[in-house]
């Protein structure tokens, strides 16, 4: 801060009218450009790694690979990120260990960290990665459309950050050139011209001269518009009067620096006789024979505005992601906890409905039988659908722990299963042998196929007998299972949306079904870090594939 008010400096009108020179322009164009933005994932398992790239790589965003604490720690030496995706179970340094480092290092203690794992999220779990600075703490496989709506939140908020401290600079180079050359104008013409010149009297900029005790001694008219003081006010007051308190110590460095001949440049907060603040930046510099300082001065009152509200805008930003993870747990909780307690009173409906019909059937009235036989349908149906919803909620609450399945063996316990139904439509199951083993958890494995064949076996044309075909193939990845069969066919439109909860593409009453047998297939083999797909058209039958990971 100058210890004595630096105020009004000279400069010609042809200065403030000149075109910025063609390097500022360009300094200006590169402001709106910015690299894609840097994402971490770190896990020591390539399949979790490839799943998590799967589903970031759409937002087109630069990701960087870690598979183990030590080499993350390596990259961000080397780079700066907008976010960390970490496992916590890793060989050697756990997710635990290397967030700690990171905390540690303060070019990184404000990375955000998401931790993705499978490991149980028991409170202790959450606590520990709370307390070493995640901002979120979530169960793999987690749902894509939420991780990549998650990581774009922090993705934009280093965007922005980064946008700002390159406008910042940006704006800072392009001013100080800008001020140096009209100082060196300044200094010519002051030598010549009177005290009163045109320069001082028209320059729109603040152009002051001060002695080496920061007292002003000549200034123009703008200082007067912008802080409210008259001249001989601003002559009669130092600068260390007027600037901000938590400005003062950078001040006095400034100072300091122009006595040594140094060519200064700051941002500082000044009072105006209204004891308002506004925003000064200024340039100086010192001609120490002479002991004076030639000062170029502009409001950014309006540019420090516009950053603080940016500012707020990205705190509201993240509070309103913490909100959101807070939600969809409590949504997660709900799920389950409606689904199960429903059930009862369900059941209890259904059984007297049942009761009805058989203790009192020569006794109710045709319309009466119809009602009651609606209710017991009806509560079949809703049953079946809490009963789905229960089986989705499990796959998400559920630690899966894989192993080498036998494939052969699961299918036939799946065709088991619905051996009744095969034989009342006398469908045709061909299976290409020998089916491959996969790595699975053979209980999710068993609902997902038992859900595919029960598809295949019932959304086909009346009167058409179906036809499924089930092989298996090797693929780059590990293995991918196809159950085909010669059905209706799905429309190409509706290939990802088949998989939501509750999409259904006919009604109840000509192909009967909740609507989450498909998001259970996709849910479960997400969280067997596997993938499933469709290849369909309307007419042709469908063809679904699962991809699992070979078997250790």
């Amino acid at each position: 801060m100058l210890e004595h008010m630096i105020n009004n400096t000279t400069g010609t009108q042809e200065s403030l009218h000149r075109s910025p020179e063609p390097s500022q322009r360009n300094d200006v164009h590169k402001i709106s450009i910015l690299k894609k933005a840097n994402i971490l994932i770190v896990d020591d398992r390539a399949d979790k790694m490839l799943a998590l790239e799967a589903v970031l790589e759409h937002l087109g965003e630069n990701l960087v690979k870690a598979r183990s604490g030590k080499e993350a720690l390596k990259c961000l030496l080397q780079q700066e990120f907008a976010v960390i995706l970490m496992d916590v179970s890793m060989p050697d340094m756990d997710g635990f260990e290397t967030a700690a480092l990171i905390r540690k290092r303060q070019q990184t203690e404000d990375t955000p960290i998401i931790f993705v794992t499978s490991i149980s999220d028991t409170e202790n779990q959450i606590a520990r990665g709370y307390s070493l600075g995640a901002v979120d703490y979530i169960l793999t496989p987690i749902v894509p459309s939420v991780l990549q709506a998650k990581v774009s939140v922090f993705v934009q908020l280093f965007k922005k950050t980064e946008q700002i401290k390159i406008q910042a600079e940006q704006l800072r180079k392009i001013e100080e050139a800008e001020h140096q050359r009209k100082l060196a104008e300044t200094a010519d013409r002051l030598e010549r011209e009177t005290k009163r010149n045109r320069f001082f009297t028209l320059a729109v900029d603040m152009l002051a001269i001060a002695d080496f005790n920061g007292y002003i001694l000549q200034l123009n008219p703008s200082w007067e518009k912008i802080l409210g003081y008259s001249e001989s006010e601003l002559k009669a007051k130092s600068g260390i009067e007027l600037i901000h308190p938590e400005d003062h110590l950078q001040m006095i460095a400034q100072m300091e620096s122009l006595r040594a001949g140094k060519t200064c440049s700051f941002e500082g907060r000044y009072r105006r006789k209204d004891n308002s603040y506004c925003w000064l930046a200024w340039t100086a510099a010192p001609f120490a024979s002479e002991k004076l300082i030639y000062i170029f001065a502009r409001d950014i009152t309006a540019r420090k505005e516009a950053e603080e509200k940016i500012q707020k805008l990205n705190e509201e930003l993240q509070g309103r992601v913490s909100a959101l993870t807070e939600i969809n747990k409590e949504l997660e909780a709900f799920n389950y906890s409606i689904s199960h307690d429903m059930r009862a009173p369900l059941r209890s409906m259904q059984g007297f409905a049942r009761a009805l019909l058989e203790d009192s059937e020569n006794k109710l009235t045709p319309a009466s039988q119809d009602f009651a036989q609606r209710i017991v349908n009806s509560g079949r149906y809703m049953d079946n659908l809490l009963q789905d919803l229960l089986e989705y909620s499990r796959l998400s609450l559920m630690e899966l722990k894989l192993c080498n399945v036998d494939m052969e063996s699961i299918l036939n316990e799946v065709l088991v299963h619905v051996e009744n139904e095969i034989q009342s439509k006398k469908a045709e199951i061909i299976i290409k042998r020998p089916l491959l083993p996969v790595l699975s958890h053979s209980t999710t494995l068993k609902q997902i196929l038992s859900n595919l064949v029960s598809n295949a076996l019932k959304f086909v044309e009346p009167g058409k007998t179906p036809r499924i075909e089930i092989w298996s193939e090797q693929i780059p990845s590990g293995v991918r299972i196809h159950i085909q069969d010669n059905g209706i066919g799905i429309s190409p439109d509706y290939h990802e949306k088949v998989f939501g909860l509750f999409q259904r593409l006919h009604s109840s009453h000509t192909y009967p079904g909740t609507g989450i047998g498909l998001a259970i297939v996709r849910k479960g083999m997400e969280r067997m870090g596997g993938r499933v797909g469709v290849e369909s058209s309307p007419g042709n039958g469908s063809r679904f594939w699962l991809d699992h990971q070979d078997p250790a």
